[in-house]
């Protein structure tokens, strides 16, 4: 069980993610939201799913998983209204073998979680319970607002 109220105290949302990029990644950013159409099928199946759920998301400018995803997720968030919790100023630990990940600057959940890869998406219920877990990019799903329903439909 995660403090939710603890993840909001030092996260932001989708919108506020991309706000602070620097100007040439928010581009990159805002160009692939401008040109992405939801699957507004799935949509219509998430928004049941996804209605009491919070996500938080490790996320970096310089991932390129993350410039496909985020924009999809700031679709998401504002069509739904859902509450995604993004952790950001994430860097790796390349001259320490015992971390993947440097912390500070990156948050201190991404070597307690486990946290791999990024886009890391986790899914909570209200209380902070762990409902479910989307690595990096679709793997079984063509989208990933397919892939999120894949994961959460099969926990």
């Amino acid at each position: 069980m995660v403090d939710l109220n603890d993840i909001r105290s030092r996260t932001t949302n989708v919108r506020g993610y991309i706000n602070g990029l620097k100007e040439q990644d928010k581009e990159k950013f805002l160009d692939v939201y401008n040109n992405y159409k939801l699957d507004t099928s799935v949509v219509d199946e998430l928004k049941d799913i996804l209605k009491d759920l919070t996500v938080v998301v490790f996320s970096a400018a310089w991932c390129g998983d993350c410039k496909r995803a985020m924009p999809v997720m700031l679709q998401l968030e504002e069509k739904l209204g859902l509450e995604i919790l993004v952790f950001t100023n994430i860097k790796t630990a390349p001259l320490d073998p015992n971390h993947k990940w440097a912390s500070p600057p990156s948050p201190p959940e991404m070597n307690e979680w486990g946290v791999t890869a990024i886009p890391w998406f986790n899914f909570y219920d209200a209380e902070g319970n762990l409902e479910g877990t989307l690595i990096e990019k679709p793997t079984v799903k063509e989208t990933l607002e397919a892939e999120i329903l894949h994961v959460l439909k099969n926990k």
